[in-house]
């Protein structure tokens, strides 16, 4: 919200009688409330409305969020509300969110219906303010998938037994190119770790991690391409590699605590392709 507001109050009802009326510092999100069934009632109706205010102009709220939900029997669920700068209402002489009717709320800067389904809130965990559903990790999306691949510009799969040439970087160490395609990981934030191991001689090649954001890909994944994994990149003549069998693992793990492992069974090309784009000694 980038200071736009710097208090809040969050209101919740069970079948329209007030529940809870609590009022904090904007620094004190994220914010959870828990609701028990009235005396044991699953078929309550939960209700939601949290209001933003920036002292500097007064009581009226500048953010209204609302929502709709009910219980699910026998589980502990989430209903998620999220606070969005495009939703902020406006000040005079500014342009702001649009201003909704009940029982409508403003959801990325559009009116949208406030009522959530039930079968569709997630379950709750305590981590739940790291782990937002993203296009890479979709609300109740299932376990973490990974796929192993190659490939500088694109993902391209690999088969047991394919083989990749080793190429000559531009400070002289020798790479070959990774890329990955996942499914229910964080799309940023997650941390993508590639280690080898010749599985005849047991050579290990080097560990190398990288942080980058996932794009988009069919099939609800995402992927990850144009990942340089230098084989002598601590110190080991490339040499040994060439013409050898390698066991390449991949590991993706994001800021909630999930991860996934992925193995390529590859074999490296018993010549390098140098920098001048000829294979030989380099």
């Amino acid at each position: 919200m980038n200071g736009s507001i710097d208090s809040i109050r969050v209101v919740t009802t069970l079948d329209g009688a007030t529940h809870s009326d609590e009022s904090f510092g904007a620094d004190a999100l994220p914010h959870e409330v828990k609701l028990l069934p009235p005396n044991g009632d699953v078929g309550a109706m939960i209700g939601v409305q949290v209001s933003g205010f920036l002292s500097a102009v007064g009581t009226q709220p500048l953010l209204l969020r609302t929502a709709e939900t009910g219980f699910v029997p026998d589980q502990t669920v989430l209903l998620r509300v999220l606070l969005q700068g495009q939703c902020l209402l406006p000040l005079p002489g500014l342009v702001g969110g649009p201003t909704c009717a009940a029982p409508q709320t403003c959801i990325a800067g559009v009116c949208q219906d406030d009522q959530v389904s039930p079968q569709g809130l997630e379950m709750y965990a305590m981590n739940w303010a790291a782990s937002t559903p993203d296009i890479c990790k979709p609300l109740n999306g299932g376990p973490p998938v990974l796929q192993v691949g190659t490939g500088q510009s694109d993902y391209l799969p690999v088969q047991p037994g394919d083989t990749l040439q080793a190429e000559q970087g531009p400070q002289g160490g020798h790479h070959i190119w990774i890329a990955v395609r996942q499914r229910n990981l964080k799309q940023s934030g997650s941390t993508t770790t590639i280690t080898s191991v010749q599985p005849n001689t047991g050579l290990m090649g080097p560990r190398t991690a990288f942080a980058f954001t996932f794009d988009q890909d069919q099939g609800g994944f995402c992927k990850l391409f144009g990942l340089r994994y230098q084989l002598d990149a601590d110190g080991t003549d490339y040499h040994l590699f060439l013409g050898q069998p390698l066991d390449v693992t991949v590991v993706i793990a994001d800021q909630t605590g999930a991860s996934a492992t992925g193995v390529a069974h590859l074999n490296i090309a018993s010549q390098p392709l140098c920098a001048s784009g000829t294979t030989g000694g380099c």
